[in-house]
């Protein structure tokens, strides 16, 4: 009996000691409230790479304004000059002549005036015109002649007549047995000097 009775005991002691185990000591939560599960977005789609990225392009320096143009000024005016002296060219009076006598071997210089004669031995020369080149340029002289020879019998006869130059004395010379004739330079005077021209009649 007595072992009967200590078991009965000893079940309750455990009973009571579960019941004990069972409640909640003070100051705790009567019951922890469940967790609710979160759904996680869904995961971001990667970049599409056909897209470039926008690069940032540097802004260009920023330039100072050019000054304002200056103020057009008025030219000065030209300036007049008198008329240069070259400008009067020497007048033309005649010619400046040689002569060569081929017989006594004599050379001669004279001068023929224009429209006048001039005797040289037995010829009669008369300077039409003579012109010469300016000063700037290649030196060159040029009459127009006309020679004539005197006969035994008083007659003339025109031998010559034609352009002589003074560069080139073999272009257009005279031919003639005794005697020879070329250009040396026409003759001329300062313009100051130069008589009138002859009033026309």
């Amino acid at each position: 009996m007595s072992r009967f009775l200590t078991i009965v005991v000893a079940a309750g002691f455990v009973a009571l000691l579960g019941t004990a185990v069972a409640e909640p000591t003070p100051g705790e939560s009567q019951a922890t409230p469940p967790v609710t599960s979160t759904p996680l977005p869904p995961p971001s789609e990667p970049p599409d790479e056909s897209i470039s990225p926008v690069e940032s392009v540097p802004l260009p320096p920023v330039e100072a304004p050019p000054p304002p143009p200056a103020t057009p000024t008025t030219p000065p005016p030209p300036e007049v000059l008198p008329p240069a002296q070259q400008l009067k060219q020497p007048v033309v009076v005649g010619v400046i002549l040689g002569g060569l006598d081929k017989i006594a071997a004599r050379t001669a210089r004279f001068e023929a005036n224009i429209g006048e004669q001039v005797f040289y031995n037995t010829l009669i020369v008369t300077a039409r015109t003579c012109k010469t080149r300016p000063p700037e340029e290649p030196p060159e002289s040029a009459a127009y002649l006309d020679i004539q020879e005197r006969k035994p019998d008083g007659t003339t006869a025109n031998i010559f007549s034609g352009w002589m130059f003074a560069s080139s004395p073999a272009l257009s010379a005279l031919e003639h047995p005794v005697y020879d004739i070329w250009v040396i330079s026409c003759k001329t005077v300062p313009p100051d000097t130069a008589a009138p021209a002859p009033p026309n009649s």
